[in-house]
């Protein structure tokens, strides 16, 4: 079993600006300054001397120094601040202005810390393909500490192997079921779990694997989900371990069943499934609400 993982959310605001983009920014206001001049010295000399030279390269500089520092910063600025990443046991809670997902970790690529056109530092994250679904700038040296501690942490837990299905998993798992269906299916296989089974009927299933399964993070979430609904629709014995392992750290999908299941709302309670609420499908949010 690996060890106990919790939230990891170091923030990623900004706390100061890089100095690369700055001076792109003098740069583009000195050639547009340069030019000015120029323009200025050409009708100083086509006018015989009777108008001012230069009179407007300190504006065009000004302008341009300006506008050049409010694409290359303003905007990375704000982009920064409408990013929010979560690492938790299962996999990467981000969301970008309305754009909320999940991504497990078997289903995530690898992450670096690259620099964007302008020379911002900037937090590339990738799924399997290779597409990358978070750009975070980071603005400021401790922004740039805890991406590096973020990107760390994440390709530790990345690189981790997948633990063995257990025997259970196949009865365990959704199979494209509506999870109205998965989780009657759950509910009878916690009723048959501790019964003979008889011709024609589904074999039961070994309970005493369950906890250890629950707390299992190297399992995957649709199965540590369902092995803790079974374990809490049956009132089993041993459901302090469900307890231990399901914290605020767990899945969003571990939380909904384990919230959905009959001893589960002292376990995670309304205010914990609201925040994760955003990573779960439509279907298993509005479950939430029809459950109470």
């Amino acid at each position: 079993m690996s060890p106990r993982k919790g939230l990891f959310a170091p923030s990623l605001r900004p706390t100061g600006l890089p100095v690369e983009p700055i001076k792109r920014a003098a740069m583009i206001g000195g050639f547009s300054a340069g030019v000015a001049a120029y323009a200025s010295w050409g009708a100083f000399v086509t006018s015989g001397g009777e108008e001012a030279p230069f009179v407007s390269a300190p504006i065009v500089f000004v302008v341009a120094t300006l506008f050049s520092a409010a694409i290359a910063l303003v905007l990375p600025f704000l982009r920064a601040l409408r990013v929010e990443l979560v690492l938790d046991e299962g996999g990467v809670r981000c969301a970008v202005d309305d754009f909320v997902t999940y991504y497990p970790w078997p289903l995530l690529g690898p992450g670096l810390i690259g620099s964007d056109w302008v020379g911002i530092p900037t937090l590339i994250l990738t799924n399997e393909s290779g597409r990358a679904f978070a750009r975070i700038p980071l603005l400021g040296k401790r922004a740039h500490a805890n991406a590096a501690a973020l990107l760390q942490s994440y390709e530790r837990r990345r690189s981790e192997p997948i633990a063995r299905a257990p025997s259970v998993a196949r009865a365990l798992a959704r199979q494209g079921r509506p999870l109205s269906a998965w989780l009657e299916g759950l509910a009878a296989l916690g009723a048959a779990g501790d019964k003979r089974a008889g011709y024609r009927e589904q074999a039961p299933i070994d309970l005493g694997e369950l906890p250890s399964i629950v707390g299992d993070l190297g399992q995957t979430p649709e199965i540590r989900a369902a092995a803790a609904y079974v374990l809490l629709a049956q009132r089993a014995p041993d459901l302090d371990a469900v307890k231990n392992a399901v914290t605020e750290a767990a899945p969003p999908l571990v939380q909904l069943l384990v919230h959905l299941s009959p001893a589960g709302k002292g376990i995670v309670s309304r205010d914990s499934i609201d925040a994760v609420r955003p990573f779960l499908e439509p279907d298993e949010a509005a479950a939430i609400d029809g459950a109470g």
